[in-house]
């Protein structure tokens, strides 16, 4: 779960999978997305498009409460955001765009009309994912999703595929650790939530993001990589009918430097061929520096290089 929901990155996914001959790759260098309109001094992350890429949604968020944003790309700019129309009375976070277009879900602590939900005891309200239908320009008021999907208190980071299927995190079966957990949309219905194959709750994986036909997911967890534990990273797992194969880690160069970063609610671009991520890394600062460079490095802080999420882009490879 992202520390701070920020930041978005294109990465080389398929040409970067093999842990073992990484360094022997030449790895993908990830780039600051919209630095100081998007990407700010607050955390931001789980940035959602339209399916035209003209349109985007994404969090901003404190230690306390967070908010779903929107922004328009006008003659190839950002616009500065603005609260979404469905969002602001409550804590809201992690949008997620249907491939169509046609609807947005996400995730809110607003009262729950969930029949005989118990409350959350960690936090005073449940934490569920709603839906909001696009009418015209604008969008209708938020409805809650069913109990086959808000199964527990604590629903976190929800992704759509084309089907209507959602894939979301929740605390596992065992109780241990937050897992991966996906609701199958059938007849105009939305199956009992199960726990994915490979999600046992031994580890924590969280903020799954599906592939429009589910051929792959995109996943954060923590403890994956060699016998680090310390931080969250990117992982694929693919789908091949309807088996998951093999969890293989998503590299960048830099990605073990500076004692690591926290990489985490990964959303694919418009053109599927783009992965967007938060990361609280930070632009390296090499000494000793001239007047000039600390004035830049200074400017850049200001912005949005202050160690807060932000979202960061890499190109994604051919499978």
């Amino acid at each position: 779960m992202s520390r701070g929901w920020s930041s978005a990155i294109f990465i080389c996914l398929f040409a970067c999978m093999s842990f073992a001959d990484s360094a022997n790759q030449s790895l993908p260098t990830p780039e600051i997305f919209s630095p100081g309109i998007i990407s700010n001094p607050a955390n931001d992350g789980a940035p959602t498009f339209s399916p035209d890429g003209n349109t985007l949604y994404f969090t901003r968020s404190t230690a306390r409460w967070s908010i779903i944003l929107e922004s328009k790309r006008i003659h190839g700019q950002w616009s500065r955001p603005t609260i979404a129309s469905f969002s602001g009375e409550w804590s809201d976070s992690s949008p997620a765009m249907s491939p169509d277009g046609s609807y947005l879900i996400y995730v809110s602590v607003r009262p729950t009309a969930t029949p005989g939900m118990p409350t959350n005891t960690a936090t005073p309200r449940n934490s569920h994912i709603w839906r909001v239908n696009r009418t015209g320009n604008g969008w209708n008021t938020p409805v809650e999703l069913p109990e086959s999907v808000n199964f527990c208190p604590a629903i976190f980071r929800p992704s759509v595929a084309a089907d209507g299927t959602i894939y979301f995190t929740a605390m596992a079966e065992n109780g241990k650790n937050l897992s991966l957990f996906r609701a199958k949309y059938e007849n105009g219905t939305y199956q009992k939530a199960e726990p994915l194959s490979f999600s046992d709750g031994t580890l924590k994986d969280v903020d799954p993001e599906i592939a429009p036909d589910q051929s792959f997911l995109i996943f954060s967890s923590r403890g994956r990589w060699s016998d680090e534990n310390a931080h969250e990273h990117l992982f694929i797992v693919r789908n091949k009918g309807g088996v998951w194969g093999a969890i293989e880690p998503i590299r960048y160069s830099g990605d073990n430097a500076n004692g690591s970063s926290d990489d985490n609610d990964p959303r694919l671009g418009p053109d599927h061929k783009t992965i967007y991520f938060s990361s609280d890394r930070a632009v390296p600062v090499h000494f000793p520096r001239t007047k000039v460079q600390a004035q830049q490095d200074f400017e850049r802080m200001e912005s949005w290089d202050n160690s807060n999420s932000n979202i960061w882009f890499l190109p994604l490879g051919a499978s």
